[in-house]
């Protein structure tokens, strides 16, 4: 055997193993994937209300238990919003200038994420009532 089959022979051990590491990461990562609820779970009566007490003890403070006060558009104001990135925002937080808003991943379930934001969706293009 000459040089360059030795040295092949001895690559295509490592080449292999970095192959084999890559999928597995692939398919652990893949498991570790939030689920995505579907329209129905984000419109369920029972989700919104969680969401609503969850939102209310964690994210009141800042924007209001109807998410009307703060340094943002109230959530009545918007509409179609993307509930993946209302998800995102949430568990990744997000920085606008001097406006932070912190992430919530390692506080908070990705269920719990979830239902905050069925609950903030459910806001969305409701007319806030007259006291």
């Amino acid at each position: 055997m000459n040089s360059i089959q030795n040295r092949r022979r001895s690559q295509l051990p490592a080449w292999w193993a970095g192959a084999c590491l890559v999928a597995a990461a692939t398919v652990v990562g893949a498991q570790d994937a939030p689920k995505v609820p579907d329209a129905q779970q984000l419109l369920d009566p029972q989700w919104i209300q969680e969401g609503r007490g969850k939102f209310i003890q964690t994210c009141g403070y800042c924007h209001g238990p109807e998410g009307d006060s703060g340094k943002h558009r109230p959530f009545r104001e918007r509409v179609d919003w993307d509930p993946a990135a209302i998800h995102s925002v949430i568990a990744n937080g997000r920085r606008r200038g001097a406006n932070v808003m912190p992430a919530w991943k390692d506080a908070l379930s990705d269920d719990e994420i979830w239902r905050i934001t069925a609950y903030i969706r459910s806001l969305s293009g409701q007319v806030k009532p007259t006291p």
